[in-house]
């Protein structure tokens, strides 16, 4: 997108990567939580690289076939990966859900950079924000947005809808909530298969950016 392009009339933006990063303090916590209930005898960093592991297995996973896997299915994947059975995940996963989201609150994540969120509030045509939710269901992620200063700003969550990006239904479902058909919609993302390819197979024009909230902030403002 350059300023000499007619300007789009709805904006679609992924969140993670795109416009926000993690609290470095959150994942070191919510993987303290979950190895002590769910694998305490495996030391730390062997947890901690079998979680990072299988939780970008899945993100791999969801890219390819467009599914959604949330959190206790990534833990699962994670006692997968450790060799270890995962029965009795799904009974611990409401209080393991809750202590996450505790810990997310208390680590909420932040702009990638100072200046994102008046951006987004400035845009003059409506926003939508579409993502992928993995461990993060849209209900926490609204109360993360709101934090991070994106408050107010509808959703489009996989984990609401059963699929994930690059899926058409996850863009479908953000041209229905910007009133805006699929051609003049922009979609915005640091993924290539997730928003650029899917964006595009929906009919959308995509801008992909890259993971430093900077490359997020001047496609903004070209558009604004």
């Amino acid at each position: 997108m350059t300023k000499t392009d007619r300007p789009p009339a709805g904006v679609s933006l992924d969140i993670w990567g795109t416009l926000l990063g993690s609290d470095p303090a959150f994942k070191p916590a919510r993987n303290a939580m979950l190895r002590a209930a769910v694998a305490p005898d495996v030391p730390a960093d062997t947890f901690d690289s079998a979680m990072r592991q299988a939780d970008r297995d899945v993100d791999d996973r969801c890219v390819r076939d467009g599914i959604d896997v949330g959190f206790t299915g990534r833990i699962e994947a994670t006692l997968v990966a450790l060799g270890r059975p995962t029965d009795g995940v799904a009974a611990q996963a409401p209080q393991l859900y809750a202590a996450q989201e505790e810990l997310a609150l208390a680590h909420p994540p932040r702009p990638l950079h100072v200046e994102l969120p008046a951006a987004v509030s400035a845009l003059p045509m409506p926003v939508v924000l579409t993502s992928n939710t993995g461990m993060l269901p849209g209900e926490l992620m609204r109360k993360l947005l709101a934090l991070a200063g994106f408050g107010g700003i509808p959703g489009v969550f996989s984990n609401e809808l059963g699929v994930a990006k690059p899926h058409l239904r996850m863009f479908a479902a953000a041209c229905d909530v910007l009133g805006t058909p699929a051609a003049e919609v922009l979609h915005v993302g640091d993924n290539p298969a997730a928003d650029v390819v899917g964006a595009q197979a929906a009919g959308m024009s995509a801008a992909l950016v890259q993971p430093d909230g900077a490359s997020t902030l001047r496609v903004l403002q070209e558009v604004a």
